[in-house]
C-alpha cells in the first residue's frame, strides 16, 4: 500500500513537470543568420515538443519590410516537433526576416523570430 502511494505522488510529480514546459524552437531551415545560395521552397521549425500546426505559423518579411506570402503550416507527419511553412513562390536574393509563433500539443504559446539570407 505504501508503494502505490509512492508511485502516485512520483507520477503527479512528473505530470506536473512535464505539464509547465514550453516548446522551445531547437532549429531552423533555413539556418539563421546564414547566406544560403540555394533559394528555400519552404521554411521549417523545429520544436522540442508537438506543435499544432493549425495554431501556428508565422509572417515572413523581405528587407523593405514587404510581407512574403507563404502556405498553410503543416506538421511533418512522422514528427509532430516538425512545422513546415510552404511559399508560395521561390524567393529572390536579398535578406528575410521570419517571424513565428507556435502552440504546443499541451496548448503552450511561445514566439520567436529569426533572419537568413538568399545569396546574391
Amino acid at each position: 500500500m505504501i508503494a502505490m502511494a509512492v508511485l502516485a505522488v512520483l507520477t503527479m510529480g512528473a505530470l506536473a513537470t512535464s505539464a509547465g514546459a514550453h516548446p522551445k524552437l531547437t532549429s531552423v531551415s533555413p539556418v539563421a543568420d546564414v547566406s544560403s545560395k540555394v533559394a528555400p521552397r519552404e521554411i521549417k521549425l523545429n520544436f522540442s515538443e508537438g506543435v499544432i500546426a493549425k495554431l501556428s505559423g508565422l509572417e515572413l518579411k523581405e528587407e523593405a519590410g514587404n510581407t512574403i506570402a507563404t502556405g498553410t503550416p503543416l506538421n511533418d507527419p512522422r514528427n509532430r516537433k516538425l512545422l513546415i511553412v510552404p511559399l508560395a513562390a521561390p524567393l529572390t536574393a536579398g535578406r528575410y526576416k521570419v517571424s513565428w509563433h507556435a502552440v504546443s500539443e499541451d496548448t503552450h504559446r511561445v514566439k520567436g523570430e529569426y533572419s537568413f539570407e538568399v545569396a546574391r
